[in-house]
């Protein structure tokens, strides 16, 4: 950056203290239009002693680069030629883990597909291979639904889920659907009402593993029962297999539910902020 650039920015920072709100909103815009070069500048000032009404608005400012940085890059990914679930999840999660190490988030995946991998040996045959990786996540790596706070935000981030073995049915079958996918195997979602399920299917019949109960399987009888026994009808397009971005769609809208009832407007604020051009796609393609 040069020293004119930098002198200029500096002073507009000062402004960030100005009793008169009209300036204060025109240095913003100067800041965010010199994003980049702002940033380290405004970080300085974030950490320092500054005046409070300067500092807090640093912060602030950062708060907005930093979405404004997410945003674009879900947006590379959006319109990239193949949609990637797992980058868009830990996006995701980088609105509430600034500061998240992707890839080490990234290696423990890599971790679980090989130890999954060791743990069926010599065993043949997809539909075995598909039970061993059930069991070996859902029994012997102990990931399981947290029944005992099922609206923790929490439950609803990859890393969190990798780190805490805890999560909600989607996550939980979105985990187990990026291990299938290193390993080659055939395992889908399936937005089934109220319960997120995995589905694998074998020539004609289907199994459906509930993630969210220790991988408990499922058959297509069981899922008509479940949904029965609570009052509603069932309907064969209830076990459709869901797309990537039906997916993504759905994560979002179980955390705009959970930030409602936590009270957490600006979570939904920049859940909004940076999935907007998804939603507005989706709309377009009448899918919403």
């Amino acid at each position: 950056m040069n020293q004119g650039l930098e002198t200029r920015l500096r002073a507009l920072i000062t402004l960030l203290g100005d009793e008169d709100e009209a300036i204060r909103r025109v240095a913003r815009r100067e800041l965010m239009r010199h994003d980049v070069q702002s940033r380290p500048l405004l970080e300085e000032v974030a950490r320092s002693d500054a005046e409070g009404r300067v500092r807090i608005e640093a912060r602030t400012l950062l708060e907005e680069s930093r979405l404004n940085a997410l945003s674009r890059e879900f947006h590379d990914l959006l319109h990239s030629s193949e949609f990637d679930l797992e980058a868009a999840c830990f996006i995701l999660a980088r609105i509430e883990y600034p500061d998240l190490d992707v890839p080490r988030y990234v290696h423990m995946l890599d971790q679980l597909a090989v130890e999954a991998q060791m743990r069926a040996g010599d065993t043949r045959g997809e539909k075995t291979l598909v039970l061993s990786l059930a069991h070996f996540l859902f029994t012997e790596k102990g990931f399981r639904g947290n029944v005992e706070s099922y609206y923790d935000p929490q439950n609803s981030f990859i890393n969190r889920v990798l780190d805490r073995h805890l999560g909600i049915p989607i996550s939980l079958s979105t985990l187990c659907m990026f291990v299938a996918k290193r390993l080659q195997l055939p395992l889908y979602g399936v937005g089934f009402p109220g319960h997120f399920l995995l589905q694998y299917r074998y020539g004609s019949e289907a199994l459906y593993i509930d993630a969210f109960n220790s991988g408990r399987l499922l058959t297509r009888e069981d899922c008509a029962n479940i949904l029965e026994s609570q009052g509603y009808e069932f309907y064969d397009s209830y076990l459709a297999v869901a797309t990537p971005q039906e997916i993504l769609g759905r994560m979002i809208r179980n955390l705009v539910l959970i930030y409602h009832e936590n009270h957490q407007p600006n979570r939904i604020d920049a859940l909004e902020r940076i999935f907007s051009d998804f939603f507005a796609s989706r709309k377009e393609e009448g899918l919403s």
